[in-house]
């Protein structure tokens, strides 16, 4: 809750926050609904440590609703537990006349430990500490002293936030790492991961459970554009005490936006509107909506006198449609440049810098170079220079 979604146009950051919103209340009336026994909050329900006074009260009271069963809640690396923070400390959200209700439990220690549920079924939990709980693996023996093995353990449910090793997405940062073994060994029938944002879940082959051991729920939102597809939370059903036990998942739709990326080769192109039409028929085979999110990654070579921009209506087609140019370029001949002994100034000096772009080994300097060259040849041919290669990448 609270995200800034900077990325996204002013008038569009606040409808975002309340998508966020809608999704809690939501994901409290499905389990409602469902007659589940628990919710499982693995961390960051809150985006930052400062949240507004609104969106905190906000949380507090979305548990407040009748027939809300017993929540757990994990602060993660973005909400994280301290002493004086003003979510997790009771005395603190005390002077702001708020309190959580009863039947939301806080785990408020980086060591495991456990709140008791009917049936024999315990919820496991250990808190991220700000600037603590970066390297420690949680999985691992040091950590799981507490935690009873073999058939003492009974159904136990882990509740943690953490990174799992070789499957951290780009820009992730590794906080609590652990393996697939670690996790596959620990004595938890089922473990609820936070941290990442796409779901994401780990299947036992063999050992004393069967089905799904380790889940991403992933944001209940998409939190950003790159974040593709439908968002949510899990339903975890576990059967056991007759047989092994057996854990299933269902995925449970929050976000009422999908995420959609759509490739959009421009070549030929000689004006705005034929860009358009092309968007337009990309954004129609991914059947993108109203209520969507779209990044159109165009590539290709533009006429280098068209500056692109997507027409209002085209625009007005989805909730918000992003621009990739990163793969664009203008139509200027280099490959005859490259050839060319011509004696004239724009064409000396393509040929220069096409040399220098070439002999380039790092990218970012050959993209560096490559503006050059386009904005040079825009001041030659065009008689004017205009920021719009700025995106380029190599």
């Amino acid at each position: 809750l609270g995200r800034p979604f900077g990325w996204l146009p002013a008038d569009r950051r606040e409808i975002r926050r309340r998508d966020q919103r809608d999704a809690l209340d939501r994901a409290v009336r499905e389990a409602i609904e469902r007659g589940v026994q628990a919710i499982l909050l693995p961390g960051d329900l809150f985006d930052e440590e400062g949240v507004d006074a609104d969106t905190l009260a906000f949380a507090v009271e979305a548990f407040r609703i009748t027939g809300c069963p017993p929540a757990f809640i994990d602060p993660g690396n973005h909400d994280p537990y301290s002493p004086t923070s003003l979510f997790w400390n009771p005395r603190l959200l005390e002077v702001r006349g708020r309190e959580w209700p009863e039947h939301v439990h806080v785990f408020r220690d980086a060591r495991w430990s456990s709140v008791p549920l009917a049936d024999g079924v315990r919820v496991w939990g250990r808190c991220y500490v700000s600037k603590v709980s970066v390297g420690e693996r949680p999985l691992t023996d040091e950590w799981m002293r507490e935690v009873p093995r073999g058939e003492s353990a009974g159904v136990s449910l882990a509740l943690f936030h953490g990174a799992r090793e070789g499957h951290v997405p780009p820009g992730q940062t590794t906080i609590a790492p652990f393996s697939d073994d670690e996790a596959l060994r620990s004595p938890f029938t089922y473990l609820a991961v936070g941290h990442y944002h796409l779901a994401g879940r780990l299947a036992a082959p063999q050992g004393p459970v069967a089905g799904v051991r380790l889940a991403y729920a992933g944001s209940a939102v998409a939190l950003d554009a790159t974040e593709l597809g439908a968002h949510g939370a899990l339903e975890v059903r576990i059967e056991h005490g007759h047989r092994q036990p057996f854990v299933e998942t269902e995925f449970v739709p929050l976000d009422t936006r999908h995420v959609h990326e759509v490739a959009v080769d421009v070549s030929g192109c000689t004006s705005a509107e034929r860009v358009d039409r092309r968007i337009e028929r990309a954004l129609d085979d991914v059947s993108a909506g109203e209520d969507d999110i779209v990044t159109a990654r165009l590539s290709g070579r533009l006429a280098r006198d068209v500056r692109y921009e997507p027409a209002r209506e085209l625009a007005a087609r989805v909730f918000h449609l992003r621009i990739d140019r990163r793969a664009l370029r203008p139509d200027y001949p280099l490959e005859r440049y490259r050839q060319s002994h011509s004696a004239t100034t724009d064409e000396r000096f393509a040929r220069v810098l096409l040399e220098r772009m070439d002999a380039a080994r790092d990218p970012e300097e050959k993209a560096r170079i490559e503006r050059a060259l386009y904005h040079g040849l825009d001041a030659f041919q065009l008689k004017e220079v205009i920021p719009i290669h700025e995106d380029l990448e190599s």
